[in-house]
């Protein structure tokens, strides 16, 4: 039987590509972590607020734990789901915040309008989200949603989980794939790593333009002293430092 495995991770944290690694070198199943292009179809009809998408995962919950970009609920509710057994597999994935909200400026999602603020206004501006996001409806701020979605990954240590970041998979994709097969006893589907090289996002990139912003931390030059002022005031630093991360000063 093949081990099932469920991924975490924010918007624009490398999910797209982990879920490609996974499926190049792994002898595994990824539970289903975003809706199907049936229901894509169905939601372009009925744009409203995301109603039919919010509805696909609330009442499919049980058989896929919902959006992969979602506050993970608490392990005590996760275990109360049949599928939650030594069979599956948890990989949460967690981007450096200051990187991470200048990704989410570009691509703000569902808040479109958000692209038009400067980063420092966007940085101070309520952030709504969407049911499926599992979070109270309002956040004080983009910064508030990164604080709860990555410290809800930290409660899921006492199941089958690994915890990485979208740095250490820029860094060394095969080591994450070695320590993903190691950990919970996942075949090879060869000895030969299988990277993919190619953007899920954006055709005129590939791996080695973003292993190189991301790892050379490129991403640095578009922050203002205000910005690091602002996201600073906000982040929650136990969760930074649960994943190895530092305070610009």
């Amino acid at each position: 039987m093949k081990k099932l495995i469920k991924i975490y991770g924010e918007r624009n944290t490398n999910t797209n590509y982990m879920s490609q690694l996974l499926k190049l070198n792994l002898y595994a199943q990824e539970l289903p972590s975003v809706v199907p292009s049936h229901i894509a179809k169905l939601q372009k009809i009925f744009p409203g607020k995301e109603l039919i998408r919010n509805l696909y995962f609330n009442l499919t919950y049980k058989s896929n734990l919902g959006w992969k970009h979602s506050c993970v609920r608490p392990a005590a509710a996760l275990k109360k789901c049949e599928i939650v057994d030594a069979n599956l597999c948890f990989v949460t994935i967690t981007k450096n915040p200051y990187s991470w909200l200048l990704s989410l400026h570009r691509r703000p999602y569902h808040q479109r309008d958000a692209k038009e603020l400067d980063f420092e206004t966007f940085l101070k501006t309520p952030w709504d989200t969407v049911t499926r996001d599992n979070t109270k409806r309002t956040l004080r701020n983009p910064i508030e949603l990164w604080n709860i979605k990555n410290s809800s990954y930290l409660q899921l240590a006492e199941l089958n989980t690994l915890n990485i970041t979208t740095e250490s998979i820029f860094e060394d994709p095969k080591a994450i794939i070695d320590s993903i097969s190691d950990q919970f006893s996942i075949s090879k589907l060869s000895d030969d790593f299988v990277n993919f090289e190619q953007s899920t996002k954006d055709d005129s990139k590939d791996s080695n333009y973003y292993r190189d912003y991301y790892l050379n931390e490129k991403w640095r030059d578009q922050l203002s002293r205000e910005a690091i002022s602002i996201i600073n005031k906000s982040l929650n630093k136990t969760t930074m430092d649960a994943f190895g991360y530092k305070v610009i000063l």
